[in-house]
């Protein structure tokens, strides 16, 4: 078994594995499954809500969504008529 650390000098792989730390001491995160990120979207969201003082109230209704949903693909769909017709003359 040839390991890199293996293939160096005696001397300088005792002072690489002094200097590494203990397998003990090296947390390893575990991968968060879509539910657990989506709580902790949920949870970060609220805090922010919370910090800046807004309430359900200050949110827009679904209505309003849709309007500026509209409206923005409207003004895209323009600029975007707006640069074929300058390329074409």
């Amino acid at each position: 078994m040839s390991t890199t650390l293996q293939t160096l000098s005696e001397p300088r792989v005792e002072r690489l594995r002094s200097n590494l730390a203990p397998q003990t001491l090296v947390e390893v995160e575990k991968p968060l499954s879509p539910l657990e990120k989506f709580e902790r979207l949920g949870r970060m969201i609220d805090e922010r809500r919370k910090r800046e003082g807004l309430t359900e109230e200050d949110e827009p209704t679904e209505e309003e969504i849709v309007a500026i949903c509209k409206e923005a693909r409207a003004e895209r769909y323009a600029e975007e008529q707006k640069q074929k017709n300058a390329a074409c003359h």
